[in-house]
């Protein structure tokens, strides 16, 4: 199946790459995407020199709001899904008590069938605000595994480090 006609049958769509593709994808797809809920996962790093990453957008800037902007018309996006590493979605998945997958969106109309996508992967779905709050789940934010969060969390453990940590 062709990734335009992938896109046409899906209610929502996940482009699991690399930042920079995730922008030609949305362009490169826009009339398809129009009207869908579009996942982005992205984090905008790339290796550095020292066998570690970087980021390669300006140090306010976020993914989800640059991705945001390229988006077409109706299309409602969802940061999510990237503040794991691989190792921890696989051992931290369907534990008891939940760890938590943090999730920003403008659109409260979404938020149910992203929380069940969160759920059925074994996390808690945690909202933290709009697409302009996504950059604190991105790489070196602070709700992300590799920024100031540096591990995986419950939902009690994530609502108080949310609390004490809001963006002014």
């Amino acid at each position: 199946m062709e990734i335009s006609e992938a896109i046409r049958h899906a209610d929502i769509i996940v482009f699991a790459v690399w930042f920079n593709a995730v922008k030609e994808l949305v362009q490169q797809y826009a009339i398809e995407l129009q009207g869908k809920i579009l996942v982005d996962p992205s984090n905008p790093i790339a290796p550095d020199e020292q066998g570690g990453f970087k980021k390669i957008i300006g140090d306010s800037e976020s993914a989800g709001e640059i991705i945001s902007s390229l988006l077409p018309q109706n299309a409602k996006l969802v940061k999510a899904l990237g503040t794991l590493s691989v190792t921890s979605l696989v051992n931290a998945a369907f534990q008891k008590p939940a760890n938590v997958l943090f999730y920003a969106t403008d659109d409260s109309s979404i938020h149910a069938d992203i929380e069940q996508l969160i759920h059925d992967n074994g996390f808690e779905p945690v909202h933290i605000g709009g697409i302009d709050q996504s950059i604190r789940i991105e790489v070196f934010g602070d709700l992300h595994e590799f920024g100031a969060l540096g591990k995986t969390v419950t939902a009690s453990e994530a609502e108080e480090k949310i609390q004490t940590t809001q963006l002014k």
